[in-house]
């Protein structure tokens, strides 16, 4: 505690793209700031590909993926690192193109430069044009497809492309995955396409916060406390506020790490309960996090009463979808040939296992060359389509990446004997071309395997969080009136998907279930010009409360359509020139109304 009765000028809560950027610009103003992650830092060395890649404190793993249902219809996928969402993001950076819906201060003009300033600080570098890189096949495939439907569906199609992201690629004549010092000063490596994105590839190699926003904020004097979880906030006598947290502790000993993964009943977790105190407070846990900390705070703690009556509304997926599509050329006589081969060997027909395998290499040599959806960056490519009322930036597809089903299981197998390591998805790739060659039907299964497609925009249904009796967020969301923007978004797959003669294969779990995985989840605590429509104004300064700040995609009160890294960062970025010239002038920091 210093001689003024705090610990800090400011707390951070969460460090993801809200919480970084808070932390960099309070810094840069000469205040002190502690910034509490609830994960911990990321490293290529030990990230595991199995259960220990997901958030599940409990359970003793600290991985930086959570991936579990919040109601009947909403599966968020968040982030628990170091750099928050920024690890588990696919580092797509894109602008809205306006900003209807938000508080009329915020002008599209002026966001602009706040852009500019972002992408900036992130590094934003456009997918390159040059080998490796140009060499996925994925990624030409969609390529053609967006001219061709460019062609066909002018007043459909807005723009194609590849996609800006906060990711280093090699410059030609450099070897990917080779180490360099980014222009902050931090260690990055480039990105090699053979390593697999979702299982470790990208560690390092995308732009993440804790390489340059909370790298930068370091070096200025902030402080970053890793597997730190708020929970109590409770305003001060006099001004400030104490938080109450919960800091996770690893466990030292196997049998005890055993135990807490596989029966967590038997064995009591030996985390710390501390407090912190402050005279500023940034909430900036994410969309889930800080609406969830906020309800907790109003209605079961009662240390914030005067929270606006909006809290946990206007939430929205985003419009996030997705579909796959499945190269068909060769596909059925290859695997009827596959299937009689087989029967005839069982059985002891020659002559039959005879014309199955010659039915097996006629379906096989009509296939395309494997299109390798599991090579390259998560996302490098985009095609951007009008709303459905003829409005700009209505929808977008872009071709994602995931590790196919022999390699995974491989990787999977290694990671749990505890000698996986990213670099060697390479080495993977090498040994499964030898089974594609020599075993069938490995190589059929290659050709012939989909392609995920994914999809957001700005769709129509809304959602309000609720605590369940743990005090855990829950989302009713209004999946039924997202019916004509799921229709809209199956019409231009099916079109993606035809205009390269490839079967369209929908959302069946969406469909059947009504439950879909939200990688883009805002709002919740939705700003606006006053405490009666929104939690909090258009510079994330909450309504009722002087110094207490919501800075994340909570505050984001319609769906954007684009992917909301970029935005959210930009949104903060104009947010703290606006908190901290109050700051200068005033003293403290209100909402203005």
């Amino acid at each position: 505690m210093r001689d003024d009765g705090f610990d800090t000028d400011v707390i951070v809560v969460g460090s993801g793209f809200g919480g970084s950027v808070a932390a960099l610009r309070f810094a840069a103003a000469g205040h002190s700031v502690i910034v509490l992650e609830r994960g911990d830092w990321i490293c290529r060395d030990s990230f595991e590909p199995d259960f220990d890649a997901f958030w599940n404190p409990r359970r003793h793993r600290f991985g930086m993926n959570e991936l579990r249902p919040r109601g009947r219809n909403i599966i968020p996928w968040l982030g628990a690192a170091v750099g928050g969402g920024s690890h588990v993001y696919a580092g797509t950076l894109k602008r809205r193109d306006t900003f209807d819906g938000f508080p009329q201060a915020i002008d599209h003009a002026e966001m602009q430069d706040f852009y500019s300033q972002a992408e900036g600080v992130l590094d934003a570098q456009r997918y390159p044009d040059h080998p490796p890189y140009s060499d996925v096949r994925a990624t030409q495939l969609l390529y053609s497809i967006a001219d061709q439907l460019e062609e066909a569906r002018g007043d459909l199609v807005e723009e194609w492309g590849a996609l800006n992201l906060g990711i280093s690629f090699a410059p030609p004549g450099t070897e990917p995955g080779t180490e360099f010092v980014n222009k902050h000063g931090a260690r990055q490596r480039y990105s090699d396409p053979r390593e697999q994105s979702l299982l470790g590839g990208d560690i390092g190699t995308k732009n993440s916060l804790d390489r340059n926003y909370l790298f930068l904020a370091q070096k200025l004097g902030a402080e970053v406390h890793a597997l730190c979880s708020a929970d109590r906030i409770t305003p001060l006598e006099g001004g400030g506020f104490r938080v109450d947290l919960k800091r996770y502790r690893r466990e030292s000993r196997f049998w005890r790490r055993f135990l807490r993964n596989w029966i967590p009943s038997l064995i009591r977790p030996r985390d710390e309960k501390l407090e912190v105190t402050c005279r500023r407070l940034v909430l900036s846990a994410g969309t889930i996090g800080s609406t969830e900390l906020l309800l907790r705070n109003r209605d079961v703690h009662r240390t914030l009463p005067r929270l606006s009556a909006t809290l946990g509304t206007r939430y929205t997926s985003n419009g996030d979808y997705v579909s796959a599509m499945l190269p068909t050329r060769g596909l059925l006589l290859g695997w009827i040939g596959f299937a009689l081969a087989v029967y005839g060997l069982v059985s002891g027909s020659l002559w039959l296992a005879l014309v199955g395998a010659a039915g097996y290499a006629t379906g096989f040599l009509r296939t395309r060359p494997a299109y390798d959806p599991d090579v390259g960056t998560t996302n490098s490519d985009y095609i951007k389509f009008r709303h459905r009322d003829g409005s700009s930036q209505g929808a977008y597809i872009e071709s994602g990446r995931y590790p196919t089903a022999v390699r995974l299981f491989i990787t999977v197998i290694l990671s749990g004997l505890g000698i996986y390591r990213p670099r060697h998805y390479g080495k993977i790739i090498r040994y499964t071309r030898f089974l594609r060659l020599f075993v069938p039907p490995f190589g059929l299964l290659a050709r012939t395997w989909p392609i995920p497609l994914l999809k957001m925009g700005r769709d129509d249904a809304y959602g309000t969080f609720r605590l369940d009796r743990r005090g855990a967020a829950v989302i009713d969301y209004d999946y039924r009136a997202n019916k004509e923007f799921y229709r809209y978004l199956d019409q231009i797959g099916q079109a993606v998907a035809k205009t390269c003669g490839f079967l369209w294969i929908p959302n069946l779990p969406a469909r059947i279930l009504r439950r879909v995985e939200i990688p883009h989840n805002q709002g919740g605590c939705p700003m606006a010009d006053s405490a009666d429509k929104g939690v909090v104004d258009h510079a994330g300064r909450v309504f009722g409360y002087d110094n207490l700040m919501v800075l994340d995609g909570s505050i984001i009160p319609v769906a954007l359509g684009p992917n909301p890294a970029l935005t959210i960062s930009a949104l903060v970025e104009r947010a703290l020139t606006h908190i901290t010239r109050q700051l200068d002038q005033a003293g403290d920091i209100s909402a203005s109304v």
